[in-house]
């Protein structure tokens, strides 16, 4: 039996180690195919009922990769800006907060503690907090601002990624993964909702390679995560998150300030050219 579950998990060791609650490979595939065939599913839906864009002239591949290049080059130029080098560690923790959810958390606290069979259980109570926590935030921001829905956000992270770490599950407290999950998804809906927001408002003049720039820096914190997962401890993967959410929200901070800074001096402007007037 394997018994270093919660924050000592490794996915080595529990490979090698007898699990009697191992998935069997017929499952898998079961759950694979039915994934293939829902994808396949949803793009014939998206071709017979989602409204066709048409042009009057088809455009040929070279135009299409020039596109592409100019696009490519506008994001790299982009990371010179000052705010968008501040927003890549908030990025990429948008990315890796994900990826440690779907992956690690539901291996390491919720499969090698119960059974995998309650993976989609407490996923759902994911997905329900966070479902309605996109909506209560995109409300809640209107009246209290951006800053104090990043603030709730960072203290719930703050709080569920040390609880990770000092607490090792045991197979009667079930009830505080539903907890974890569903508050993982309170956050959640901050980090996706206001980061992509914050883009918007960031660049107005540039959205187009600033959010290139977010899908970049997400996917960089995906596949990082995926590559290094099955070669460490959950300990060490909790620490590089306490490592980027500081970073991040350090980094969201600087542009709040420098914002409210050049709106101040901006202000100031204005009321020196009404009193010279």
């Amino acid at each position: 039996m394997y018994d270093k579950c919660g924050a000592d998990f490794s996915e080595q060791e529990y490979q090698g180690a007898q699990v009697a609650k191992k998935i069997d490979r017929k499952t898998i595939d079961l759950l694979c195919i039915i994934y293939v065939c829902l994808c396949i599913c949803s793009m014939i839906i998206l071709i017979i009922f989602l409204d066709q864009r048409r042009t009057a002239s088809h455009e040929k591949i070279s135009v299409m990769v020039r596109k592409s290049l100019k696009l490519l080059i506008s994001t790299i130029k982009h990371m010179r800006e000052i705010n968008q080098l501040l927003l890549i560690p908030l990025t990429i923790w948008s990315g890796l907060e994900q990826t440690f959810l779907f992956t690690q958390f539901t291996k390491a606290f919720i499969s090698c503690t119960f059974n995998p069979k309650y993976v989609g259980l407490i996923l759902i109570a994911y997905g329900l907090c966070d479902s309605i926590s996109s909506f209560v935030f995109g409300q809640l921001v209107k009246h209290v601002g951006r800053w104090s829905c990043f603030a709730i956000a960072t203290l719930i992270s703050y709080s569920l990624i040390i609880t990770m770490l000092v607490w090792h599950p045991s197979s009667d407290q079930i009830v505080i993964l539903f907890i974890i999950a569903g508050l993982w998804g309170v956050a959640d809906a901050v980090w996706q909702t206001q980061t992509n927001a914050f883009y918007g408002v960031l660049f107005v003049d540039n959205s187009e390679a600033g959010f290139s720039n977010y899908r970049l820096w997400e996917s960089v914190g995906f596949a990082f995560f995926y590559i290094i997962t099955p070669y460490i401890r959950i300990r060490s993967i909790l620490i590089i998150l306490l490592v980027f959410l500081s970073t991040g929200i350090s980094g969201y901070a600087l542009i709040e300030y420098r914002c409210r800074i050049n709106e101040k001096k901006e202000k100031n402007t204005k009321n020196n050219q009404m009193s010279q007037l």
